[in-house]
């Protein structure tokens, strides 16, 4: 009988530890994914922690002690950790910033990297651009690698630079955590940036994750939006074939933003990309030129930067002469880019990206010399593109959703400050997709390139006749024939040309001073000049329909 027992009693524990085992398999299956998080409401008493995250810089002082603050808030907990390479003191400014937004960083330590275990962390991110400088136990599994612009050395008293760096690490904290799959990864904060509107952060995360995730290089373009189709001069063509294979694979501007003239200036490339057109430009302006690019996103900057040296060596320069710089086309003041900075500005199919169009002329004219020019290439539509449009992220990644209407561009520009803007040629797009085609119901699209003059007092609202002229001394290089000012001035050597008042300071108050000679008086010489009204073919006329009836008798008023 006891033998009976003791079988019926081992069958039973059998059955109690199978039962058991069963039920631990489905609560390990129930809690997956291992970084689900539960915000908003109760949370359930089996689900996991969110996941460890360490953010690392050089000195572990402000960039990555506001990065562990931020996305210690978005945990509710202290999931976040920061280390250095070295320890170093907490910054205030940084301190004081994120203040600013209720998040107080006062009693962190700054810690060095050797004081951790990489195995204890769910993800490595390293937001100072510094990844060579990682040991390699650390980049085992989710590793990250953010070139983000160190505000101390930007300027090291401007909390402008240092909001701007906050604001960015709470876009990326927010993008991570999707990665994650933390749910209700909102941090809730609002807009940061000057009171910007939050679709402006939601526009920006959609392009850096089509240009910086889904497009590897050119070919994965799905519209010919993004791709140039004019001949290049041979110049350029020349200079293109220095440039890293890489970065070359990685372009997608759509149309020639490389003006004439532009030995020894300073331009300035908003939306540099993979640095294409920085150095092509790098070997127009010279040794003693310079170039700086401007972009957003974090793996086409890497692209550009990690060849910098490649090229100066290329070129046989002693030093590089380009320099690239991570923010936002809209707010150049943020990444310390000061007033009347650059000779010229350049931009290949990037304003359309942009959701603050008026800001990135405002800010192209404050940082433009007197004299300076922006010259760039973009997409623009026959009329307004509707909501829907705009908002589908394929559309506006592709350069579509975002175009702009033509003779609104024309407003904006003005409003800016660019007086004249002056199309110097365009063509149409072919979108060639016809599923995307049939969405954008007979928008015609065209890819245009404008230059913009930055010569305040000087131009005015309409082409006026005060009887000037000039003559091309043929002196441009490789244009001895003639000068394309836009598409409706083909300057030809030698030849006494007739202008209005605003091409006449286009080229005499300008970098192309000294290719011209001048006939007639300086049009704002008080009592040097004589004024003949508006210029013939400028586009307007005379409104007065009795004028074509010179001479006719009428009645008196």
């Amino acid at each position: 009988r006891l033998d009976i027992y003791m079988a019926l009693f081992t069958c039973l524990a059998t059955l109690l530890a199978c039962v058991s085992a069963r039920l631990a398999i489905e609560g390990r299956v129930e809690r997956q994914p291992i970084f689900r998080r539960l915000r908003g409401g109760s949370e359930e008493a089996d689900a996991p922690p969110p996941p460890r995250v360490m953010f690392v810089c050089r000195a572990n002082s402000c960039r990555s002690q506001m990065a562990h603050g931020l996305f210690n808030k978005l945990t509710d907990g202290s999931s976040g950790a920061s280390c250095g390479f070295r320890a170093s003191e907490l910054n205030p400014h940084a301190v004081a910033v994120m203040a600013e937004i209720g998040i107080d960083i006062s009693e962190h330590t700054s810690n060095a990297i050797a004081e951790y275990d990489p195995s204890a962390f769910d993800a490595i991110i390293c937001v100072c651009g510094c990844a060579a400088e990682v040991p390699g136990e650390w980049k085992v599994g989710h590793f990250e690698d953010w070139s983000l612009d160190d505000p101390p050395e930007l300027d090291p008293g401007d909390r402008s630079v240092y909001r701007r760096v906050r604001d960015e690490l709470k876009e990326r904290i927010e993008a991570l955590a999707k990665r994650l799959h933390v749910a209700g990864c909102g941090l809730g904060l609002g807009p940061l940036r000057g009171g910007q509107a939050a679709a402006a952060g939601g526009v920006r995360d959609e392009v850096k994750e089509y240009y910086g995730k889904v497009l590897q290089k050119s070919a994965d373009l799905q519209t010919n939006a993004c791709c140039t189709a004019v001949e290049l001069p041979q110049e350029v063509k020349a200079a293109i074939g220095k440039v890293h294979p890489e970065v070359v694979s990685k372009y997608y501007g759509c149309g020639l933003c490389v003006p004439e003239a532009l030995s020894g200036l300073s331009v300035l490339d908003l939306g540099c990309g993979s640095g294409r057109d920085c150095y092509v430009l790098a070997q127009l302006v010279g040794e003693s030129g310079s170039v700086v690019g401007v972009d957003m996103t974090d793996e086409q900057l890497s692209t550009a930067r990690q060849h910098v040296a490649w090229h100066a060596d290329a070129f046989g320069y002693a030093r590089p002469n380009t320099d690239f710089k991570q923010g936002y086309i809209e707010d150049l003041k943020g990444i310390g880019l000061g007033d009347e900075t650059f000779d010229v500005v350049v931009s290949n199919c990037v304003v359309n990206l942009s959701p603050d169009k008026a800001a990135v002329l405002r800010e192209a004219f404050r940082v433009l010399k007197a004299g300076g020019e922006m010259y760039f290439s973009d997409v623009y539509a026959d009329r307004r593109v509707p909501p829907h449009l705009r908002d589908d992220p394929l559309l506006y990644g592709e350069c579509l959703g975002g175009a702009l209407y033509w003779n609104d561009f024309l407003a904006l520009a003005k409003a800016a400050g660019f007086a004249d803007p002056r199309l110097v040629e365009d063509a149409p797009i072919t979108v060639a997709n016809p599923a995307l085609e049939e969405k954008l119901c007979g928008i015609r699209f065209y890819s245009a390139t404008y230059r913009l003059f930055k010569l305040p007092g000087r131009l005015e609202a309409d082409c006026e006749d005060y009887g000037q002229a000039v003559v091309y001394k043929g002196t441009l290089p490789g244009r001895a024939a003639a000068f394309d000012l836009d598409s409706h001035h083909h300057i030809e050597a030698g030849k006494v040309f007739p202008v209005c008042g605003n091409t006449y300071h286009m080229l005499a108050s300008t970098r192309f001073r000294q290719h011209f000679e001048y006939v007639g008086a300086h049009p704002h010489e008080a009592g040097k000049s004589a004024h003949f009204g508006i210029f013939d073919g400028c586009g307007k006329s005379l409104p007065f329909a009795s004028a074509s009836a010179a001479g006719a008798g009428g009645q008196c008023c």
